[in-house]
């Protein structure tokens, strides 16, 4: 027996022992299903994490703009009055 046939004696053994264990392509046949890919669930994560992030910084930089640098109390960040004061504000004619 040569060297060159060798790993074509040898596939095809393995795929002859495939074959009588009821094997195709060497995964077992035992009926569990295929592992689910690891990327699908990233991607269900990082479209809630996104918007989360934003939301956290939205709410971050409202109290840093308003209890920091403009010096007020940190109950007044989250009423409407004070919000609808600075739109009026800003979209002052």
């Amino acid at each position: 027996m040569s060297d060159t046939n060798k790993p074509t004696d040898r596939l095809a053994r393995v795929r002859h022992t495939n074959d009588a264990e009821g094997k195709q392509d060497g995964k077992p046949d035992d009926g569990t299903k295929p592992a689910r890919k690891k990327t699908a669930r990233w991607r269900i994560v990082i479209r809630w994490m996104i918007p989360l992030f934003l939301l956290l910084a939205l709410v971050g930089g409202m109290i840093v703009g308003y209890v920091v640098i403009g010096k007020q109390s940190l109950s007044d960040v989250f009423k409407w009055e004070t919000w609808q004061h600075v739109i009026d504000l800003v979209f002052a004619p």
